[in-house]
């Protein structure tokens, strides 16, 4: 079943958008198109509006104080 969703761009992205199409020799809507196509047939879905990916096999995986221990750097 194909569901469908509304995604609002703001000026700024508009501008980013553009100027990237231009960059690739394409117009905008061929390449926000094929951007689009190429995050459907990715493997993720997205959270609350945030792209989650599926953990790859044998991937660690970060604890809380991991991400912490990182976050906060060597001289924590």
């Amino acid at each position: 079943m194909a569901t469908t969703a509304s995604i609002i761009v703001d000026a700024a992205l508009k501008v980013r958008l553009t100027d990237l199409a231009r960059q690739a020799g394409q117009e905008v809507d061929e390449f926000v198109g094929a951007l689009l196509r190429r995050v459907v047939e990715a493997d993720v879905r997205f959270e609350r509006g945030v792209p989650a990916f599926p953990r790859r096999a044998g991937a660690p995986v970060l604890k809380v104080e991991d991400v912490d221990r990182l976050a906060d750097g060597p001289d924590a």
